[in-house]
């Protein structure tokens, strides 16, 4: 597990091919899908076709940006997700 940042009570890890279901899961919460679509579920093949292979990729870019899973500690429960990436005007180091 390459953990990208932790705090007293989550850590933000890379994704792996492993993180199909979480993020299925997830997407498939209409509760949290209608924050994003008005509620819809994302197909499982989208997740895994798509959207997984995606975050994945991003790592090549480097270690400072990118797609993280948010676990909490103390279960190991997968939380959701964060998104850092660089602003269109931001330098390098500002996510």
């Amino acid at each position: 597990m390459q953990v990208f940042l932790e705090t007293e009570r989550l850590l933000l890890r890379r994704f792996t091919g492993a993180d199909v279901d979480n993020l299925f899961d997830l997407d498939g919460d209409p509760e949290v899908m209608r924050f994003i679509n008005g509620g819809i579920p994302t197909p499982r093949d989208t997740v895994e076709q798509d959207y997984l292979p995606a975050y994945l990729r991003y790592y090549e870019r480097g270690d400072r940006y990118g797609f993280w899973a948010a676990i909490e500690k103390s279960s190991g429960e997968f939380l959701g997700w964060f998104h850092f990436r660089p602003g269109t005007d931001a330098g390098p180091n500002e996510p």
